[in-house]
């Protein structure tokens, strides 16, 4: 592990620990993550994407960026396939089922992801990890919502299909038409973009160590189950992920943050998507706190899977 990824990892241990701090002490609470988690979805990810987009991507990068999305999903739905086959072999029924598969398929892209990056890789990673959350919320709002769907009883609806544009994927948007068509912001705006962008990475990981703050272990699972979403999320999703990027030749950098990407803890909108088809969020939601502890130990695995590309 080099000294940079040692100093990351021990950050954001430290920026966890202190939301985990407030929350037991009472200093946070619900009301406070919803805020946070409103903030950082709604405007400091907007901001990054757009800032990112201006300063560190070009026109040719976006054209040939569509390769990385294709990928992305491929390696989803390779995993999706998986864990459909390990839930029929667990006899799992009902959300239960729907659950699972989604908790082994999707990733914690922005919380955990961006932090993590920027940290090992520099801004300069930012737009290959914008390639992968793209990838992530089309699959997710598609074929992750159509299963758990499926899995509830109820019709699956075309209106599900609008969460695909949320406010991360139009900051990504407006800062491609802005570079599209050479505008420059004001210097004010920049500002602006700019101190909602340096706001992200510390109020994502506060926020990551407040949710694992509510963790409880009445909200445990099958011991048999838990391993099993850790091991598809923590081994065999990057480990697919960089088989694929290897057969189709991508760039080395693209490939790391890929791999990093692919193997992150289990995606919070999960929760909120069972609560909202009539399951009990809580298992979900603990497998994200589980997920965000377990993975700050297994980062050097990822590290080790580039010694293969």
């Amino acid at each position: 592990m080099t000294e940079n990824v040692r100093n990351t990892i021990i950050t954001m241990m430290i920026m966890g620990i202190l939301g985990f701090v407030l929350k037991k002490s009472g200093v946070t609470d619900k009301r406070t993550d919803k805020f946070l988690s409103q903030l950082l979805v709604n405007f400091c990810t907007p901001a990054v994407m757009i800032y990112i987009t201006l300063t560190n991507f070009s026109i040719s990068t976006f054209q040939n960026s569509y390769k990385g999305i294709l990928i992305a999903i491929a390696s989803m739905i390779l995993i999706n396939i998986i864990a459909l086959g390990v839930s029929g072999a667990l006899s799992l029924k009902g959300m239960e089922k729907g659950e699972f598969i989604s908790m082994a398929t999707f990733s914690n892209t922005i919380f955990v992801g961006l932090p993590l990056i920027t940290g090992i890789f520099g801004e300069k990673a930012v737009p290959y990890l914008m390639l992968y959350y793209i990838a992530n919320t089309l699959t997710f709002w598609t074929l992750g919502i159509y299963q758990l769907v499926k899995s509830s009883g109820k019709a699956f609806s075309s209106k599900n299909l609008m969460k695909i544009i949320n406010p991360p994927i139009l900051g990504f948007i407006a800062g491609i038409l802005l570079l599209w068509y050479n505008v420059s912001l004001p210097v004010y705006a920049m500002e602006s973009i700019n101190y909602l962008r340096l706001m992200l990475t510390p109020l994502s990981l506060i926020f990551m160590g407040s949710t694992i703050g509510d963790l409880k272990m009445s909200s445990v699972g099958s011991p048999v189950t838990t391993v099993l979403i850790l091991i598809m999320r923590f081994v065999l999703s990057p480990i697919a992920c960089l088989l694929i990027l290897k057969v189709t030749g991508m760039p080395e950098d693209l490939t790391k943050v890929f791999i990093v990407c692919a193997g992150l803890p289990v995606m919070t909108n999960i929760s909120i998507a069972v609560g909202k088809y009539g399951g009990n969020p809580s298992y979900s939601s603990f497998m994200t706190a589980l997920s965000s502890i377990v993975f700050i130990f297994v980062v050097p695995f990822y590290i080790k899977l580039f010694e293969f590309i």
